[in-house]
């Protein structure tokens, strides 16, 4: 039972802690009220050329992830079916 006091003291300790920390729904609010009306955001102007690079760039990599999971799903199959085989020519081999 030495142990178990030692639990018990420990979880009083962390629930005492969690307590200080924790903050109501009203503070929070109070704190982010007005925070999203500071400033308007300024987002980065391209020009048709950089665009275009960028969409390239993005297609480019999406080819080459889907190329990847179709290899990963190929190599998958054919090690499933390479083990189907071997598990069936395992078992009829014993049970001849």
């Amino acid at each position: 039972m030495g142990f178990m006091g030692h639990a018990a003291q420990a979880v009083k300790f962390n629930r005492a802690q969690l307590k200080k920390k924790r903050r109501t729904f009203k503070e929070l609010k109070a704190s982010y009220v007005g925070y999203a009306t500071q400033g308007d955001l300024n987002f980065k102007t391209l020009t048709p050329f950089e665009q275009q690079k960028i969409r390239d760039k993005i297609r480019a990599e999406a080819k080459r992830d889907r190329f990847n999971q179709l290899k990963m799903g190929v190599l998958s199959f054919a090690i499933l079916v390479l083990l189907g085989f071997g598990l069936y020519f395992l078992v009829t081999g014993l049970f001849q």
